[in-house]
């Protein structure tokens, strides 16, 4: 019976999670592409080594997308990213995957998933503490909030009513500030992403794909090796076996999204920020908990502006990327995470 109830939830994972992670059990961080390009720019290792390093970045965020709260996506998000939580009974969970690595290969993938955690990898610097903006709250998470307090046409004073922020904007159609914070936070992520292919690594979406594409097939196996009976022993509604299913079902989804991310974001720019608009708000009703109460075109530029805008109060993000790298590689090399 568990099995029947894990195989419905998994099998609309793959419509949830095309491009869009807004769980609001989620800590949110870096974009996908971005934990690539930093995986990538750290290479242990090159060649076929490094693409699963780059894979193995993302291997952490694969559970942010699981809605259901009878597999417990909160205790899997938690044990694939670590937590900076005192309380916490293994707050270092995320060393599950390189402990289990025995191959070249597994340690390619295992040292990538390491160097995403939250207690000292790329996302402690997003979510927890910014090096060179939002010390106290993460660079993203601070960005979020800039985000919100921005005002739609930035070359007209604010006005509530005829320029209001994107703050006002999205509690206008019914957002807690919870959800307003949310939705920034992703689409700062996305914004980054789509500037960082733009701009600094042309060849970041097809890195994605190839990523994505190629990684080895021991990651499953890996992931399940690392979690999976704990993950039974610690979610009442899971046995060993359906943990296993959830886990390399999860996965395989994760893996054909992050294909057509990639091809995103590939676009050029006009129309990478119309897909990933017209993608979020197509998921919108999900997140709201029921259907958009204006026009689905509307919200469409509104989403729009709203990338625009993260990308106009972002310049700085290559700067943060950068020391980012550096205090990833400091940390994976003072915890013995080489191979």
């Amino acid at each position: 019976m568990k099995g029947k109830v894990a195989k419905k939830s998994l099998l609309t994972l793959g419509l949830i999670c095309v491009l869009l992670a807004m769980v609001p059990a989620a800590a949110f961080s870096w974009g996908d592409a971005t934990h690539v390009y930093i995986s990538d720019r750290l290479k242990a290792r090159a060649g076929y080594n490094n693409l699963n390093e780059m894979w193995g970045s993302l291997g952490p965020d694969i559970f942010n997308f699981i809605f259901d709260d009878t597999l417990c996506p909160f205790w899997l998000a938690e044990q694939t990213h670590g937590t900076t939580d005192p309380d916490s009974f293994d707050p270092d969970s995320f060393m599950k995957v390189w402990n289990a690595a025995s191959t070249t290969a597994e340690k390619a993938l295992a040292y990538g998933f390491v160097s995403h955690n939250e207690v000292w990898g790329a996302d402690f610097t997003a979510h927890i503490h910014g090096l060179t903006f939002g010390q106290d709250k993460g660079y993203i998470e601070a960005k979020a909030i800039v985000l919100l307090n921005t005002p739609i046409n930035p070359t007209e004073p604010h006005d509530s009513n005829l320029n209001p922020t994107f703050g006002e904007v999205f509690a206008s159609i019914d957002m807690s500030l919870k959800q307003q914070r949310t939705i920034a936070h992703v689409i700062a992520e996305y914004a980054i992403d789509i500037m960082l292919k733009n701009h600094v690594d042309h060849l970041l979406g097809q890195k994605v794909k190839l990523a994505a594409r190629f990684r080895s097939p021991k990651f499953p196996s890996l992931l399940v090796d690392a979690y999976a009976a704990d993950y039974a022993e610690n979610c009442p509604d899971i046995d060993l076996p359906t943990a296993t299913y959830i886990i390399t079902s999860a996965e395989a989804e994760y893996r054909g999204n992050m294909i057509s991310y990639g091809q995103a974001i590939s676009r050029a720019e006009p129309i990478a920020v119309k897909l990933i608009a017209n993608q979020i708000v197509a998921l919108a009703p999900g997140f709201l908990g029921g259907e958009l109460p204006i026009p689905e075109a509307y919200a469409v530029e509104i989403v729009k502006a709203a990338i625009y805008g993260s990308m106009a109060i972002c310049p700085d993000y290559v700067t943060e990327i950068n020391a980012t790298i550096e205090f990833v590689e400091n940390n994976l090399n003072t915890n013995g995470i080489t191979y």
